[in-house]
């Protein structure tokens, strides 16, 4: 099946949010699942650190799709330019992501 320039950039232009929207999703998801783990432990006659592994686990999920955020923001740049490269897209300065965190780091607030 073959498809035109137009075509293709219509439907990237209309998928990409909607996969950048999931990650949120998930993450939003994921954080009312810990808020209820937590919560859950405050029922009395539960021990104060009931589920900790559980809960050490659902924080490297959440921290994953902060990553994969990141890694969406890199496709989202490297596509406007790809769309840029094949004329398929003007250029629209303002509407896509300019950078993504390149650190895992923690960062701290400036006094």
């Amino acid at each position: 099946m073959s498809m035109t320039i137009a075509a293709a950039t219509a439907r990237i232009s209309r998928q990409l949010p909607e996969a950048e929207l999931s990650l949120d999703t998930a993450l939003l998801a994921s954080t009312r699942l810990m808020e209820s783990m937590l919560m859950a432990r405050q029922v009395d006659g539960v021990e104060v650190f009931t589920g900790q592994r559980a809960l050490m686990r659902l924080v490297r999920t959440q921290r994953s799709l902060i990553e994969s955020q990141n890694d969406m923001i890199r496709v989202h740049r490297e596509l406007l330019q790809v769309g840029r490269e094949v004329k398929a897209i003007g250029d629209e300065r303002g509407t896509c992501p300019t950078t993504a965190v390149t650190s895992t780091e923690p960062t701290r607030a400036l006094a």
